[in-house]
Order: structure tokens, then sequence, then C-alpha cells
């Protein structure tokens, strides 16, 4: 599909749909449902997505920077490097993603779940992640603001990453 004027999509439903358009020609999505999608690449910065869902796709260093997503929900994609900086994310529910090496630096969390999604080296610099609960997610390392990160929830084999993160030695 290759849009070339600015454009709302609302109530529409995408599958195996491979997108190309020019930077800022979409501006917001609601009640809409990907399935099976190529947006690998492509620059959502600065839109709104509401109520929308996006399933097995392929999101491979698409950009959702500044953007405001409310009621959306991640499920089986492909998400690694994606770039959610300086977003709002609110009512967000993130499901079983491959999520490595993806920004979520300066983001505002509401309501955001994280379950069984891989999460290694995933960036969540300057984001506040009280009562985020990463217990089920995969990871070794990511990237966490210490000063933001009191009272997210872990799992006891998570615990090692940030005792050290904190400078705790275990003995």
């Amino acid at each position: 599909m290759t849009i070339s004027q600015r454009t709302i999509f609302s109530g529409c439903s995408f599958k195996n749909t491979t997108f190309e358009f020019t930077d800022n020609t979409i501006s917001e999505f609601t009640d809409c449902v990907f399935e099976k999608c190529d947006l690998s690449n492509l620059n959502f910065n600065k839109i709104g997505i509401y109520r929308s869902v996006f399933k097995s796709c392929k999101l491979l260093g698409t950009d959702f920077t500044e953007s405001h997503l409310q009621d959306v929900q991640f499920t089986e994609n492909l998400l690694t490097y994606a770039n959610f900086s300086g977003s709002t994310l609110k009512a967000v529910r993130f499901l079983e993603n491959e999520a490595k090496e993806t920004f979520f630096t300066a983001c505002n969390f509401k309501n955001v779940e994280l379950l069984k999604n891989q999460l290694e080296a995933a960036n969540f610099w300057k984001t506040a992640l009280a009562g985020i609960d990463f217990s089920t997610n995969q990871f070794e390392r990511m990237e966490v603001t210490p000063q933001l990160a009191k009272n997210m929830k872990i799992s006891l084999s998570q615990a090692p990453f940030f005792t050290s993160l904190f400078g705790i030695e275990i003995i």
C-alpha cells in the first residue's frame, strides 16, 4: 500500500500488507488491526494510535518516537530495534514479542503490561518503571535509570542483574 498524502485510518483491518509512504503522511490509526504486516523501518513518529492491535507483524526498526499509543496491543511481533522514545503509552500491552534492543527511552508509561517478551538489551533509560512487572520477560541485560527502577517487579532469576546495577554484591 503506497500512501502519499496525510491520512487518518479508522476501523481498518490490514492483513499481509506492506506499507510504503513518505514521512509524516499518517497522523492517526484508530480501531485498526494489523495482522502479519511488514511495517519495518517505517516512520510512525508523532502519530496517535488508539484501540488498535498489531499481531504477528514485522516492526523491525519501526520509529514510534514522540507518539501517543492508547489501548493498543502488540502480540507475537518482531519489534527488534523499534523505537518508542519520548512516547506516551497508556493501557498498552506487549505479549510474547521479540523486542531485542528496542528503545523505550524517556517514555511516559501508564498501565503498560509486558508479558513473556524477549527484552534483551532493551533500553528503558529515563522511563519511570514503578509498578511495571518484568517477571515473565526474558533478558540478561537491559538499560534502566536506577533511580526510576524503584518499585518495578522482577523475578528471582532477574535479581542478579539488578543487584549489580545498584552495586550490591551477593556473597
